[in-house]
């Protein structure tokens, strides 16, 4: 269905899909900032401030390169807009921090590959969502790309919290 605004047709589902969109963002950002401050802290605040500016730095640099310069992919529309930054301040170190938080550190391998693997798939699942209500947009980037990217960042966001906690020794 199309209006007429100003002598052009406008199409409604594309505001509809602007209003899911911003409510699936504001969603997000809700539920991401009530899990980090709801969930048991089996992590630090210092932990989860030192890794969250990790996940921040890592997204920023592939945002850079897979979104601005080669627009593989975005959020919204092409470069950095307010929405982009809702998920970049909020959304990323909160699920850094739910992810970290209930890492089964002390288990064996079987189980935490159990947990990465989980997170990917759900993870790939709510990137494709964001994908079919446009806060999210494919160029030449695929949902594939993302499931095999996406354990090694996990990995590397356990990595950074090791080294964190060697640091933390190291200084006492």
């Amino acid at each position: 269905m199309n209006l007429i605004s100003n002598g052009k047709a406008v199409s409604i589902s594309y505001r509809r899909n602007e209003v899911v969109s911003m409510v699936l963002l504001i969603l997000t950002t809700v539920i991401s900032i009530l899990s980090v401050l709801v969930m048991p802290k089996r992590i630090s605040w210092i932990e989860i401030y030192t890794t969250s500016l990790f996940v921040m730095f890592l997204g920023s640099v592939a945002d850079i390169y897979l979104d601005v310069k080669y627009d593989f992919y975005g959020f919204f529309t092409k470069g950095v807009d307010f929405e982009y930054l809702l998920i970049f301040i909020f959304i990323y170190p909160a699920t850094n921090s739910v992810f970290l938080n209930f890492y089964p550190q002390s288990k064996s391998l079987s189980r935490k590959a159990l947990y990465l693997t989980v997170w990917v798939i759900l993870t790939t699942l709510f990137e494709y969502v964001s994908g079919q209500t446009e806060v999210f947009y494919y160029n030449e980037w695929k949902p594939i790309y993302s499931f095999f990217c996406y354990p090694f960042l996990y990995i590397a966001m356990v990595l950074n919290l090791k080294m964190i906690r060697r640091l933390q020794v190291i200084d006492k």
